[in-house]
């Protein structure tokens, strides 16, 4: 796992897309949050694909959540419930839709969604709160197979969260793509890959502002986490890029934990950037990227044996 900013190459897909983003002039905020939210919704469609029409997927939209429901559904499949990332002030559902589908393909298994308030309309406290309560009330419908909690960037942190702090022993699984894990230090990534990809240090910047606060009031550090904690994490399996400003503490929490936790499974892709897997229906390394973590981070060998 390469530690050395300077290491780390760009896929050559995405640096064509960030150089096109540099072209089109893309600032990382407007000064509007409003049109920046429109503005990072509409990159994701244009660019990161769409959905295909005729891979036979279910999709049923609910008041709080998207279920996807793929056309070959193992009978042993466990459900995954999944938390989207965007800082807790961009994105929803909608957005996910694309690579949620291709997940459900790949896993053979269904996906549901979770949309959450934002921030800062919506104090951390009270997405956190509704997020949990939406997830706990729909965990308690599904005594009939394994529940798997998975999550990206924030919605990689909130996962872990859910799982050692309001749902201890409710999922048999967590996975964390490319995680928020340390709202308290910047580590060399944050240099290297601050700008001009698809999470500007800025903007994580200003998400961490909004986050620190609750996490903090609640003594939680995935960098220092303590064993009352650990002994409640389930199978755990972790995600991280090579050319992400979250790079560094995902690969220092896979190498303490794992120490800690030997069951942890760790993926890294050295030349993809955050958010890639938004990225699965439009760019082959992306959808080869999401493929082998459907096939590694969610242990489909597993099944039959230890779901």
């Amino acid at each position: 796992m390469p530690s050395d900013p300077g290491t780390a190459s760009l896929h050559p897909e995405f640096g064509r897309l960030a150089a096109a983003r540099k072209i089109m002039g893309v600032r990382g905020s407007t000064g509007s949050l409003t049109e920046d939210r429109v503005n990072a919704e509409r990159w994701v469609a244009r660019f990161g694909g769409a959905a295909d029409p005729d891979d036979g997927a279910v999709v049923r939209t609910g008041a709080h959540s998207v279920t996807i429901r793929p056309a070959d559904e193992a009978a042993d499949a466990p459900w995954v419930v999944y938390v989207h990332g965007g800082g807790m002030v961009y994105y929803s559902t909608s957005v996910f839709q694309p690579f949620l589908r291709r997940l459900a393909r790949e896993l053979r298994a269904p996906v549901e969604a979770f949309d959450y308030p934002k921030a800062p309309e919506h104090t951390v406290e009270e997405s956190v709160e509704r997020l949990a309560e939406r997830i706990s009330l729909r965990c308690r419908t599904l005594t009939d197979r394994p529940l798997v909690l998975a999550g990206d960037s924030v919605g990689g942190l909130l996962s872990l969260y859910l799982a050692l702090r309001v749902l201890p022993g409710v999922f048999s699984r967590i996975v964390l793509l490319y995680p928020v894990l340390d709202l308290r230090t910047e580590r060399d990534s944050y240099r290297a890959f601050g700008e001009g990809l698809f999470l500007d240090r800025d903007a994580m910047r200003l998400f961490t502002s909004f986050l620190a606060p609750f996490f903090a009031a609640r003594a939680f550090d995935p960098m220092d986490l303590p064993e009352s904690d650990l002994d409640r994490l389930p199978e755990c399996s972790i995600v991280t890029a090579g050319c992400d400003v979250l790079r560094d503490e995902g690969l220092d929490w896979a190498r303490a934990v794992a120490a800690r936790s030997p069951g942890l499974r760790h993926r890294h892709f050295p030349d993809l950037p955050h958010d890639f897997c938004l990225y699965a229906g439009r760019l082959a390394s992306a959808g080869s990227a999401v493929a082998e973590i459907a096939r590694t981070a969610f242990p489909l060998e597993e099944r039959g044996r230890s779901w």
